[in-house]
C-alpha cells in the first residue's frame, strides 16, 4: 500500500474527499513496485474549479508530477489519477528496458 499524504491549501479536505483520493490513487503502485509515497494537493483554481497536484516519490530520487485543473474535484482527481497510471507505466517500462 502506497502511503498518501492529502494537504488542502486555503481549505479544508473533508474526509469524503480523502476516501475519494485513496480509492482513485491506492492501488497506483501496481503500475511500479518502488512507489511508496505520494503527496497530493488540492487548491482552488484561481478563477473557478480545482487543481489537483500530485508527487510521486520513486526509488533512486526519481519523482513524477502530474496536475490538472478542472470544474470539479472529482474530475480533477479522475483525471490526475490516470496522466500519474501512464507516467508509472512509462518510467517502469524505460526501467525494464534498460534492464535488458
Amino acid at each position: 500500500m502506497v502511503d498518501i499524504n492529502i494537504t488542502g491549501v486555503h481549505m479544508h479536505v473533508s474526509d469524503k474527499v480523502k476516501a475519494y483520493v485513496q480509492e482513485k490513487l491506492g492501488d497506483l503502485d501496481r503500475y511500479h513496485q518502488g512507489l511508496s509515497k505520494m503527496h497530493v494537493t488540492i487548491h482552488h483554481a484561481e478563477k473557478h474549479g480545482f487543481k489537483v497536484d500530485l508527487d510521486m516519490h520513486l526509488p533512486h530520487g526519481k519523482d513524477i508530477v502530474a496536475h490538472d485543473r478542472e470544474e470539479t474535484l472529482h474530475a480533477a482527481i479522475d483525471i490526475v489519477a490516470d496522466k500519474a497510471a501512464a507516467q508509472l507505466r512509462k518510467a517502469h517500462a524505460r526501467e525494464t528496458e534498460h534492464r535488458r
